[in-house]
């Protein structure tokens, strides 16, 4: 009797014990599972404040906390990441060589997925030299063209994924994406204020391409030498020419490797050498070519927190002794809600505004509207 008297007060205690450590549990998980809740409601309010003007940064944002928090498991993980890692890590995958390149192999596109390659733009312009005769030293020129101060400009540049080659890269620690693209770019310049000339079309610029590109994996360590290397490779075969026929012809054939950094969230940096496929001498329409447009350009970019500004620097030299070089600082703005028109200023000064002008140096300013980026 003892015995049981004994078993049956300890079952009830343990008993007790049992429910009050499972109320215990039960309080705990809740306030850990209302906790979750909480912490993805700020986490998706993050996302709507900090892109409420880029649709496509904040469903990239929306995906990431998605992949943090599910509906079955509201129980925030651990080492959950702040609101401004969050937003630090958005940035860093849809910097601007990630949208403009897709640099991430999951990315689906398809050959009728028309993009932008170059900016497409529309502005109006002045230039303090225009090239009244031009010549080069294979296509003596005389006539006289008489050219007005200012032009309509524009610049229509697209490109398409041919290929996607991302599933067909071996199993590697360097590459993480590999897409073929074609791309077409053409620039006019209209002199539309000449009313004495019948407001000719003073030049166009023809520019077919097909771009490799390769997006690359940095490593992680911060101190290693390796962060030096590009986060993008793009390998170019492009050939440009204005369908003029002599004297005012000119074309040229270039193959170039193309290096992009994204510095941080907001700089960018591409650096392109290239180097002119050789033709033959009665067909070469400016043999000259390299001493004034250079062996390669750099683009140094930045953009702003909410991607509604952005500026540009390129620049062109020759790398001689007798210095033939080119910069451009252009600004763009987004002044509506809209994702693609913007305002558009440029300032270009050197040899090569455009491929008839490659030898003639002027300064060019520009104001007007773009579509992309």
């Amino acid at each position: 009797m003892f015995v049981f008297n004994n078993l049956r007060s300890l079952l009830r205690r343990s008993f007790t014990v049992f429910m009050g450590t499972s109320l215990f549990l039960g309080m705990f998980a809740g306030q850990a599972q209302a906790a979750g809740m909480q912490e993805m409601q700020n986490a998706l309010r993050t996302c709507q404040s900090e892109f409420a003007t880029d649709a496509s940064r904040r469903l990239v944002c929306f995906d990431k906390v998605a992949e943090q928090y599910t509906p079955t498991h509201l129980v925030p993980p651990i080492l959950a990441p702040s609101q401004q890692e969050l937003v630090k890590s958005v940035d860093a995958e849809t910097g601007y060589l990630s949208r403009k390149w897709h640099l991430n192999s999951q990315d689906e596109l398809h050959f009728t997925d028309l993009e932008t390659h170059q900016l497409n733009y529309l502005i109006t312009t002045y230039s303090n030299n225009p090239n009244d005769v031009p010549t080069s030293p294979s296509r003596p020129n005389t006539q006289d063209r008489d050219l007005g101060h200012n032009d309509l400009h524009f610049q229509i540049s697209l490109k398409t994924q041919l290929m996607n080659l991302s599933d067909w890269l071996p199993k590697n620690q360097w590459v993480q994406s590999a897409r073929l693209w074609g791309a077409y770019t053409q620039q006019s310049f209209w002199q539309v204020y000449n009313e004495a000339q019948s407001r000719p079309m003073r030049d166009h610029n023809y520019s077919p391409e097909l771009i490799l590109s390769l997006g690359l994996n940095k490593p992680t360590e911060q101190s290693s030498w390796l962060n030096a290397m590009p986060d993008m490779l793009n390998v170019g075969l492009v050939h440009e020419s204005n369908g003029r026929s002599q004297p005012l012809s000119r074309s040229w054939n270039r193959l170039y490797l193309q290096g992009g950094w994204q510095l941080n969230e907001r700089y960018s940096l591409l650096v392109r050498p290239w180097w002119r496929i050789p033709e033959n001498k009665s067909d070469d329409d400016n043999p000259n070519i390299s001493k004034y447009m250079g062996y390669g350009d750099a683009i140094l970019r930045w953009d702003n927190e909410a991607n509604t500004t952005a500026a540009s620097v390129t620049l062109r030299n020759n790398m001689r002794s007798d210095n033939k070089g080119y910069v451009k600082f252009d600004v763009q703005y987004k002044p509506l809600k809209t994702e693609s028109v913007r305002f558009y200023a440029m300032l270009a000064s050197g040899y090569g505004v455009s491929l008839l002008d490659y030898n003639q140096a002027q300064t060019m300013f520009g104001i007007g509207f773009a579509v992309g980026e």
